[in-house]
């Protein structure tokens, strides 16, 4: 057993919210989050336009899959006379906005000039 997987096994210099930080720290995710929590139900495109800045379609892609793997985010394809997919966050994806929420006061100020 390597010196690291001893110093987890036994609680040193491990936190159990390290791997959820490192996840929600990836760009975007906490954008995708509060723009699903504040908007709801929403379909790929949409959920693009209420993002702030230009995100590609590949990465926002890549983000909503790590999310749905994560049980954060559903993804349900509806069909009709024109197929299309949303995404809606799931209980989890709330407490997660939820937490968010409450740690805004910790960030960093806007400063406006």
């Amino acid at each position: 057993m390597d010196d690291e997987t001893e110093r987890k096994k036994i609680g040193l210099g491990y936190c159990p919210a390290e791997h959820f930080l490192k996840f929600m720290a990836q760009e975007w995710m906490g954008h995708i989050i509060a723009a699903l929590a504040r908007n709801g139900t929403l379909r790929f495109g949409q959920l693009r336009r209420a993002l702030p800045g230009a995100i590609s379609a590949r990465v926002l892609s890549a983000r909503l899959k790590d999310l749905e793997s994560a049980g954060y985010v559903t993804r349900r394809e509806r069909e009709g006379r024109v197929r299309h997919v949303e995404y809606a966050l799931t209980a989890n994806g709330q407490a997660v906005d939820a937490a968010l929420a409450r740690n805004e006061a910790f960030g960093v100020p806007e400063v406006r000039l």
